[in-house]
């Protein structure tokens, strides 16, 4: 979970000791990272696709496999400005599919009663590694004299990382291994099972191995049948499925409520720099703690709003009469899961516009330094749960391919975020950042407004219509 927040983030620190480095301007360094950008929306679209069609395991490990590759690469490398830019776009990669690979393992794991407590603690954690990046990347820089250790701390993070999926994560697509009976190859087994039962073929015995595999299997001896062959997942990911899910209209909404909040966290986040050196006269330290309180509030936000999403679940069942099905998960193709989830943004959507007007005349007017910092806080824990809860809802209604609905949620994020840091600095200029902030309130809140009343009113409808319409495709 964070690989790509992390890697993003600690890099910032190095921006003046890397143009140094490699002589060139800070223009030029900036431009590895929009190279990092791109490959963050691109790797989703190939990576978390093929997770679905061919497992979770597998794409775990050839991406932190690349991630940490790439990273030895910019560790080592030293002269040349042509591989840096190479070797970032690589780890971006590598490092930009977990997070939608993350949603399709806890889609796979929990039923949608219960994804709300296991996606909390996942947003929170992965939304942390933006706030405490920078201070990492700059403590690590202080300290050893150079950019390359913080390079080699990523070379040992993915390399750990890599051998814990690699002997502790089992496969968990369902595509793969249906609901845990089905057997399954090497790949998608851990290495400490592949380990136990060479172990016991070799040192115990061909009978103990026979009886360690059909444990594995879920099976005892010859009393469970296990299917004689399994269905073969022949189909390649099309990374466009993603792209696809963007223009769906009752997807589309979804999008919006979980990227927009994201994309003005972005920006939020783009003014604390200068906003606080310049009207707040903090040093550098300073600036890098303040981003610290819009990490507790990602923090504390996602876990909140993990147990409220199960709790609108049950709500929602309870007042339509539905028994939720706890063990193996309700049909969702009768059940208004958009209202569950929605249940409640109005109140949400307000405190969010409030705090996003708030923090915009708080920082024009010079108000005290603790309401932008108190308005950070609330903005990142508001922000987190809308988008924590909306892609929630995306894998929702796509049950069949949980990571490649993140995907299309990563794409948007991506879009909306480099097109709302692409308008900052001039529209700052031209209206001042309290205007910029109203505007946009108006446009993310008051959009989140509408798109939140056509998926409480047509949601459930356009879905049924989108099934419909693309179970009519795969049969002609």
């Amino acid at each position: 979970m964070l690989a790509s927040p992390l890697t993003a983030t600690i890099y910032l620190p190095l921006l003046p000791l890397l143009a140094n480095q490699f002589h060139v301007s800070m223009q030029a360094i900036n431009l590895t990272i929009t190279i990092y950008i791109v490959f963050q929306a691109v790797s989703p679209l190939i990576f978390a696709t093929a997770s679905d069609a061919f497992g979770r395991r597998t794409i775990y490990l050839i991406t932190y496999a690349l991630y940490s590759l790439a990273s030895l690469g910019l560790a080592l490398n030293r002269n040349s400005y042509a591989v840096l830019l190479v070797l970032r776009g690589l780890q971006s990669l590598g490092a930009s599919t977990v997070l939608a690979i993350a949603y399709g393992v806890v889609a796979d794991l929990c039923v949608p009663a219960e994804r709300g407590s296991m996606q909390g603690p996942t947003m929170g954690v992965a939304n942390l590694a933006v706030c405490v990046g920078p201070v990492v990347g700059g403590w690590i820089a202080l300290g050893s004299g150079g950019y390359q250790w913080v390079f080699w701390a990523l070379v040992i993070f993915g390399g750990l990382v890599f051998a814990t999926v690699g002997f502790a994560l089992p496969e968990t697509a369902r595509n793969v291994v249906g609901n845990g009976s089905f057997d399954t190859n090497k790949w998608s087994k851990t290495w400490w099972s592949l380990l136990t039962l060479w172990v016991a073929k070799r040192y115990i015995g061909e009978k103990s191995s026979q009886h360690s595999k059909d444990m594995e299997k879920g099976t005892s001896g010859d009393q469970v049948t296990i299917p004689a062959k399994i269905k073969s997942i022949l189909k390649v990911a099309n990374p466009w499925a993603s792209i696809r899910i963007l223009f769906w209209r009752d997807t589309a909404l979804v999008l919006w409520m979980a990227g927009s909040p994201y994309a003005i966290w972005y920006c939020v986040q783009a003014t604390i720099p200068p906003v606080y050196r310049d009207i707040y006269k903090f040093n550098e330290f300073q600036i890098g703690l303040s981003f610290l309180c819009g990490g507790f509030g990602t923090v504390l936000g996602g876990y909140a709003n993990g147990k409220l999403m199960d709790l609108n679940y049950k709500a929602t069942a309870k007042k339509i009469g539905h028994t939720v099905d706890k063990k193996y998960g309700d049909d969702l193709t009768q059940f208004p899961i958009e209202k569950a989830r929605a249940r409640g943004a109005w109140y949400i959507l307000a405190v969010y516009i409030c705090a996003l007007l708030g923090y915009g005349w708080a920082v024009h007017f010079s108000i005290h330094k603790s309401v932008p910092l108190i308005l950070q806080f609330v903005l990142a824990a508001i922000c987190t749960s809308f988008q924590q809860t909306f892609n929630a809802l995306l894998v929702d209604v796509f049950p069949a391919s949980p990571s490649t609905a993140a995907a299309s949620g990563n794409i948007t994020r991506c879009i909306l975020s480099a097109i709302a840091v692409a308008v900052l600095d001039p529209l700052v200029g031209i209206m001042g950042r309290g205007w910029f902030f109203t505007l946009l309130s108006v446009l993310s809140g008051g959009g989140g407004v509408v798109a939140n009343w056509l998926i409480n009113a047509k949601g459930m409808n356009w879905r049924d219509s989108r099934t419909k319409q693309t179970q009519h495709n795969a049969q002609g």
